[in-house]
C-alpha cells in the first residue's frame, strides 16, 4: 500500500524539494502590489500585466525577511536616493522557492535585487509612451496654445488636502490679486491617478472658455511615483486640451511624460503659482506704463500746439499792420488744422484709455462679486476680514452684487488651516 501523507507531511515535504530545485535562487521579474512591510519582513504580490493594460496574467506572494529587505532598499538608494519598494514599482529579484507549510501556500522568499532594472523599466516605459506621442505629433501640441497675459482663471487639478494643493493655494493667496481657482480632485498617486485625472480634465474641457491656465500639482515624492504620471492617455488628455496645462508634479530632477508634453512644467506647485502672480504682475506694470505713456504723448503734443501758437503770434506782431488779413488766415487754416489733429488724437487717445479702463476694471474688487463673493463690513462700515474683527450681536451689512444685506453676528465659527 502506498504511503498515506497527513497534510502537514505532504506540505512540508514539497517544501523541502521547493527548497531543493533550485537552491541558489532564480531571477524574477514583476510589478509590486499590495506592499506592507515593517520592521522584521515586507510582503507583496510580484504581479506581470499585459502589456499596454493593467490586467493582470500572472502573480505570486513574496516574503523579505528582516535584514534582506534592508539590504535591498539600501541598494536601491545606492542608484537613486529616492527608490524604494512600493506598490507600482518594477522590480527583478533573485528569489527562493517556498512553501508556507501550514496554510499550504506557495511563495517566493526574496534575497537580493538588480536596482538597475528599476529605474530602467522606468526610464523606458517614459521614452516609450513620449515617443508614442510624438509618432501622432502630440508630444508638443499643448506648448502651442497661447498664454494669457493675465491669467487669473486657474482650473486646479490636486489631491485634496495634499500638500501639494495646500501649497499651490498658500502662495496664491500671498498675491494681491483676484485669482479665481475651480478645484478638480484627482488621485496624485496609485491606481486612481489615470482615472481620476482623465475625468477631471474632460470636466474642465467642457468649461474651457472659463479658464486661463490648468495647473496640475502634487507634492514632492520619489521617483517611482512618477510612475502614475507616465501614462499614454493622460498625455494625450494633456496634448489636445484647448487650454495651456501647467504642470508641478514635484521633483526637482526628473520629468514625467505629463511634464514632458504640457504646456510649461515646473518643479514644485508654489513654483506654478509664482509663475502665475508674476504673469499678472507682468500685465499690471505694462497697463501702468502704457497709461503713463498716453498722458506724456498728450502733455508733450498740448505742448507743441502752446509752442506754434505763441511763434505764430510773435510772427504776427514783428509783420505789422501790412501782413496782418494774410496772418489771420494762416492762423485760422493752423488752428483749423491744430484742432482736427488734437481732436483726433484727444478721441484716439480717449478710446484707449476706456480700452484700459475696462481691463483695469478686472483688478477692482467688487467685479468679483460677480462670482458669488461678498463683502462683508461692521456697524463703523469697516471690511470685516476675520472672525475676530467682530462679535456675537454685532451688526453687519453685506455687499452682494445687487445690493445689500444687512444682519446681526448670532454664531462665530472658525475654519481650521485658514
Amino acid at each position: 500500500m502506498n504511503k498515506v501523507f497527513s497534510v502537514s507531511e505532504l506540505n512540508n515535504t514539497v517544501k523541502y524539494y521547493l527548497k531543493n530545485l533550485e537552491p541558489d535562487g532564480v531571477w524574477v521579474k514583476g510589478e509590486i502590489l499590495g506592499f506592507k512591510a515593517d520592521k522584521r519582513y515586507a510582503s507583496f504580490l510580484l504581479c506581470e500585466k499585459e502589456e499596454g493594460t493593467n490586467n493582470i496574467v500572472g502573480q505570486t506572494q513574496v516574503m523579505c525577511w528582516g535584514s534582506d529587505f534592508w539590504d535591498m532598499e539600501r541598494k536601491l538608494r545606492v542608484v537613486d536616493r529616492t527608490l524604494s519598494l512600493k506598490d507600482g514599482v518594477c522590480v527583478q529579484l533573485k528569489c527562493q522557492f517556498d512553501l508556507w507549510a501550514k496554510a499550504g501556500r506557495f511563495q517566493l522568499i526574496a534575497k537580493d535585487i538588480e536596482p538597475s532594472i528599476t529605474l530602467g523599466e522606468l526610464h523606458l516605459l517614459r521614452a516609450k509612451i513620449y515617443n508614442e506621442l510624438k509618432e501622432l505629433g502630440l508630444h508638443d501640441k499643448n506648448k502651442e496654445q497661447r498664454i494669457s497675459l493675465c491669467p487669473l482663471r486657474i482650473a486646479l487639478v490636486a489631491s485634496r488636502g495634499s500638500a501639494g494643493f495646500n501649497d499651490f493655494i498658500s502662495e496664491i493667496k500671498s498675491s494681491k490679486y483676484p485669482f479665481v481657482i475651480d478645484f478638480y480632485h484627482a488621485a496624485v498617486q496609485g491606481e486612481k491617478v489615470e482615472e481620476e485625472v482623465l475625468s477631471a480634465i474632460a470636466k474642465i474641457v467642457k468649461r474651457k472658455r472659463d479658464y486661463d491656465v490648468v495647473a496640475i500639482v502634487r507634492g514632492g515624492g520619489a521617483v517611482t511615483d512618477l510612475k502614475w504620471f507616465d501614462n499614454k492617455k493622460i498625455g494625450i488628455a494633456i496634448s489636445e486640451c484647448p487650454i495651456p496645462v501647467f504642470t508641478g508634479i514635484g521633483h526637482e530632477i526628473n520629468l514625467s511624460v505629463t511634464d514632458m508634453v504640457a504646456n510649461m512644467n515646473f518643479k514644485t506647485p508654489t513654483a506654478v503659482a509664482s509663475f502665475l502672480i508674476q504673469s499678472v504682475s507682468h500685465y499690471e506694470e505694462s497697463l501702468s506704463e502704457l497709461i503713463d505713456g498716453v498722458y506724456t504723448e498728450a502733455e508733450a503734443f498740448l505742448s507743441q500746439v502752446e509752442t506754434k501758437l505763441y511763434e505764430t503770434i510773435k510772427d504776427i506782431n514783428s509783420e505789422g499792420k501790412f501782413y496782418i488779413e494774410s496772418s489771420k488766415r494762416d492762423i485760422s487754416e493752423i488752428v483749423g488744422n491744430l484742432t482736427v489733429d488734437l481732436s483726433h488724437f484727444l478721441r484716439s487717445r480717449r478710446e484707449e484709455l476706456e480700452h484700459l479702463e475696462e481691463k483695469v476694471a478686472i483688478f477692482d474688487p467688487i467685479n468679483t462679486l460677480r462670482f458669488g463673493y461678498s463683502i462683508t463690513r461692521d456697524s463703523n462700515g469697516k471690511i470685516v476680514k476675520k472672525i475676530e474683527d467682530v462679535d456675537i450681536a454685532d451688526k453687519i451689512s453685506i455687499s452682494l452684487q445687487n445690493g445689500d444685506i444687512c444682519g446681526e453676528v448670532v454664531n462665530k465659527e472658525a475654519k481650521h488651516g485658514r
